[in-house]
C-alpha cells in the first residue's frame, strides 16, 4: 500500500488506456481508472512481496517465490512481463 501512497515515480501508459503505474523502489502497482471515475488496482510486482497463485501462474516459478525486482527501465521499456507478454511503454508523469 505504501507505493501507492509515497511512490517515488507516476508513469502513464502509452497502449492509450487509462492505467497508471507507480512505483517504489523496486515494486510497481498498475492501476486502471473506470468510467464513473474510480481506479482498481490491476496488478503488482516486485521483490518485497511474493508471486501468489496468479503471479506464478502467469510467470512460472511457486506461489510462495519472491516478485521479481522491477526497474524505472523496464517500466519505461515495456518490460514488465505480463500473463501474454510485456506491459507496454509507459511515460513518466511525477
Amino acid at each position: 500500500m505504501t507505493v501507492l501512497k509515497r511512490p517515488d515515480a507516476v508513469y502513464h501508459s502509452t497502449a492509450g488506456s487509462t492505467d497508471l503505474i507507480f512505483r517504489q523502489v523496486a515494486d510497481v502497482v498498475v492501476t486502471r481508472a473506470d468510467k464513473a471515475g474510480g481506479s482498481n488496482v490491476i496488478t503488482a510486482y516486485g521483490s518485497s512481496g511474493i508471486k501468489g497463485s496468479s503471479g506464478a501462474g502467469a510467470l512460472g516459478g511457486s506461489p510462495p517465490d519472491p516478485g521479481a525486482q522491477t526497474t524505472q527501465a523496464d517500466v519505461v521499456e515495456g518490460r514488465i512481463r505480463a500473463k501474454n507478454d510485456c506491459t507496454p511503454p509507459a511515460v513518466q508523469v511525477r
